[in-house]
């Protein structure tokens, strides 16, 4: 038998942030959960190795002892649906709006930061726990290993899960089709379809295929989603979306409204913002970049950065990725302290097994 999730990270409660890179997740959001006793992680995707060390001492040294994890995202390139030409020309009315330059686009071979730098720049700062997604984890696991961090894994199937766990993952995090932001798909399926396995079929699958512990991921926003993925097999659950919602976010109050506004059928996948299918809330940019086509994965990404930026400075939701999950409508009315959420959603998750037990028939 494997040793408990909570055991193995060394936290009170089985609630895990989602490492949410390019801002939503701060120091501060992944300080508080981990306060709070679940696992604060944050996404060092994108970032420097300089950049990685002070913002996770930051988060380490906030959290007051308890531990933090990191997350990387370890797809590799994929093929542009489009040139550098037709992308300019697409965003060139966006860029005049905001009165930006057409920007010199980053080379197909632009060098980047290897995942096992970050972390090990991260576990250098304190983390303790490292995640990945979008891949197989080998690349990492070596350096985590070396600083006695276990190793948390997201995929999409119960093959991904049995290659994870060969490859040396301790954790496997079942994402659901239902989880915002990036498909952690990595093993591509005929013509490169999408798994779009919903969660709680997903995870009773991954239950069965693996036997280290499974936390679920995907359309959970409250205690009784807790309960259900307990019922179902799964250790613990990953939250993003619903962390978005807390005041230690780093997202805007125009995103909070977007996400509390959100139907059962608002969000969609779209690969135009990164080169990688992503979950999230359409807007103005994702269907002028569907219309487009992307450059690809990483470039795509680098490419649409100053529009971001931009974007995000005037706080214009229509011209920034409103990543979120079928669930996010669930999203608190007033932005609440994460901490504390994690001890209410732990509250819940208990009185909804108790009630739930009570009222069985037979």
């Amino acid at each position: 038998m494997s040793e408990h999730l909570c055991d193995l990270l060394k936290i009170r409660y089985p609630v895990l942030l989602a490492g949410m890179a390019g801002g939503p997740t701060t120091p501060e959001l992944v300080a508080a959960v981990s306060r709070g006793g679940g696992l604060g992680v944050f996404g060092i995707n994108g970032m420097t190795t300089d950049a990685v060390r002070a913002a996770v001492a930051t988060a380490v040294e906030a959290a007051g002892g308890a531990p933090v994890g990191v997350n990387v995202l370890l797809a590799g390139p994929t093929e542009p649906t489009t040139d550098d030409t037709a992308l300019t020309e697409g965003l060139r009315g966006v860029r005049i709006c905001f009165g930006l330059e057409a920007p010199m686009l980053p080379p197909a071979a632009a060098p980047r930061t290897a995942a096992a730098d970050l972390v090990a720049a991260a576990l250098e700062a304190g983390a303790s726990v490292v995640s990945v997604g979008l891949g197989d984890p080998t690349p990492v696991v070596d350096v985590a290993r070396a600083a006695g961090a276990p190793v948390v894994a997201m995929v999409t199937t119960a093959a991904e899960a049995e290659r994870v766990v060969a490859s040396g993952a301790d954790v496997v995090v079942a994402q659901g089709w239902e989880a915002g932001g990036h498909r952690s798909t990595f093993l591509s399926g005929p013509g490169d379809d999408l798994p779009s396995i919903g969660t709680f079929a997903l995870v009773p699958q991954v239950v069965r295929a693996v036997s280290v512990p499974v936390v679920a991921a995907g359309g959970v926003m409250d205690g009784a989603g807790i309960a259900a993925a307990l019922c179902l097999g799964a250790q613990g659950v990953q939250m993003g979306t619903r962390f978005l919602g807390t005041r230690q976010s780093g997202i805007s109050e125009a995103y909070r409204e977007r996400l509390r506004a959100a139907g059962d059928d608002s969000t969609r996948i779209t690969r135009g913002v990164s080169g990688r299918p992503a979950r999230g809330i359409p807007n103005t940019l994702t269907r002028t970049l569907d219309e487009t086509g992307h450059l690809g994965w990483p470039r795509q990404a680098a490419a649409i950065a100053d529009v971001r930026r931009a974007a995000v400075a005037a706080d214009d939701p229509e011209h920034f990725p409103l990543w979120g999950g079928q669930n996010a409508g669930a999203t608190a009315r007033e932005p609440d302290d994460a901490e504390h959420l994690v001890a209410t959603l732990m509250h819940d998750a208990r009185d909804t097994l108790r009630r739930t037990g009570a009222s069985l028939p037979g």
